[in-house]
């Protein structure tokens, strides 16, 4: 036994002299995350609002429900495009005053020149 520990302290020495270090056994950081979620909610949001305006209302609403999560997702850091999110919300709510104001008006129009009936 007495050799056995002759050569190992004999070895240590040996390679802490050519600069040996033992292994770290700390944490390896997380590899790199992907880049964030885009603008893509926000885009969707402003695409649908500017259709809701112009051909529908159905899509007014989908636009401000898409406007209204892309916003809170940018808020939270979760995603980008904060201020097309806000642009689209507010294009959205436009577009059902527009409707809400036109509906009526062509109803009217159409009831007195006796569309129907």
């Amino acid at each position: 036994m007495g050799d056995f520990d002759g050569v190992v302290s004999k070895m240590e020495g040996q390679a802490m002299s050519e600069g040996y270090e033992p292994p770290s056994f700390e944490h390896q950081p997380y590899p790199p995350q992907g880049p964030p979620p885009g603008a893509g909610l926000a885009i969707g949001s402003l695409v649908c609002s500017i259709a809701g305006l112009i051909v529908c209302a159905p899509a007014a609403i989908a636009g401000i429900i898409m406007g209204h999560v892309a916003h809170a997702r940018s808020r939270r850091g979760a995603a980008t495009g904060g201020a097309v999110a806000v642009a689209g919300f507010v294009i959205g709510y436009l577009g059902l005053v527009v409707w809400g104001i036109m509906i009526p008006f062509v109803v009217h129009e159409l009831a007195a020149h006796g569309a129907f009936g």
